[in-house]
């Protein structure tokens, strides 16, 4: 599928972005024992993800025929494609690298976080139900006889009117669940660091920096 201007658009900024990306964990790496600067460094690096996704949401709502370019992004690496979950990583995904980076939690932080889990599990199934459903709108019978029909003797008046409507359906169905699904991804992320002290923050941050570049590298390695 060819890269529309707006997916091209949004590559650019990946490219700049990552720039900054890389800073940041840089700086995630050697934060000083300062709470404040600590808590400024946390406050800056959710800021700097945010646009990321304001940027990526903008880029969907104008990418027309081509957004399901952002269900497998040209600007992910083959390895960050093999965890994608409705166009990028899985809020819950989250919740395992906290758990590997912190061994420090308290019970109070360990059942907020937990139930925080829970929350987000049950909002990521709603999303791949409505995902699914969007998806299904596809396989319904009159969409399926038109798609069937033609190459065999081309579509007969009206049906060609039907499945128009049908992808557009569909495309305003594929962006809306994506925008769901980054919803929930932040939301998740910031719920976790309102859990964290600024210290425990910056590790966890760090470790998902550090995973988004490593994911990176590896493509680079491999070519």
């Amino acid at each position: 599928m060819p890269i529309t201007s707006s997916s091209q658009s949004f590559t650019s900024f990946v490219n700049d972005w990552l720039i900054r990306h890389r800073y940041f964990v840089e700086q995630l790496t050697c934060a000083s024992s300062s709470v404040d600067e600590q808590q400024s460094l946390v406050t800056q690096f959710l800021s700097h993800c945010l646009q990321y996704y304001q940027e990526k949401s903008s880029a969907v709502s104008v990418a027309g025929d081509n957004v399901f370019t952002f269900f497998c992004p040209p600007w992910f690496s083959s390895y960050a494609k093999l965890i994608l979950w409705v166009g990028d990583f899985k809020p819950s995904l989250v919740f395992k690298l906290t758990a590997a980076s912190l061994d420090d939690l308290t019970r109070h932080q360990q059942d907020r976080i937990s139930s925080l889990r829970q929350e987000t599990r049950r909002k990521e199934r709603d999303v791949m139900r409505d995902f699914a459903l969007v998806q299904q709108s596809v396989a319904d019978p009159p969409v399926m006889l038109a798609t069937r029909r033609v190459g065999a003797r081309g579509m007969v008046d009206g049906e060609e009117s039907d499945m128009e409507d049908a992808m557009e359906v569909l495309k305003s169905g594929m962006a809306a669940a994506m925008n769901n699904a980054d919803q929930l991804r932040c939301s998740t992320v910031g719920k976790v660091v309102e859990i964290l002290t600024p210290s425990q923050a910056i590790k966890v941050l760090r470790t998902m920096g550090e995973l988004h570049l490593r994911l990176r590298d590896l493509e680079k390695d491999d070519d």
